[in-house]
């Protein structure tokens, strides 16, 4: 019996272990000037209340933060911001996205090494789901 356990354990642990490779082997490309990133992964968290703040997001990979719907309130005279697309991502109360993985395309916002990603500046940008 213990030589059964001891087998079942290990396969256990060589399963998860490859799960891990798997995770990390999402590849992100930086365009050469580290302005954008284009990379896939899986929506892990979502801010879905910009009803009150003016400020929509979602969580790729618990790492990446992209900022759907930025600001709130403008003044009449502001032109709106030219973005990219967000295709097959919801917002609601019950975040039905989450969990749903995601194709990416975006400007870096401030610092690169803060994960945070903004659609804001280009029709290319998007974020869509290949599920």
């Amino acid at each position: 019996m213990k030589k059964g356990s001891t087998i079942v354990i290990l396969l256990i642990i060589i399963s998860c272990s490859d799960i891990q490779k798997k995770q990390d082997a999402t590849e992100i490309i930086y365009n050469t000037d580290s302005t954008t990133v284009k990379f896939e992964g899986i929506i892990t968290n979502a801010k879905n209340d910009c009803w009150a703040d003016g400020f929509c997001s979602i969580e790729i990979d618990h790492k990446w933060w992209i900022i759907i719907i930025d600001g709130g309130l403008k003044d009449l005279e502001v032109k709106p911001e030219i973005r990219g697309e967000v295709i097959g991502i919801f917002f609601s109360q019950n975040n039905e996205s989450i969990g749903k993985k995601v194709t990416v395309y975006a400007k870096i916002k401030g610092d690169k090494n803060q994960n945070k990603l903004t659609l804001e500046g280009s029709k290319t940008y998007y974020v869509k789901t290949i599920e």
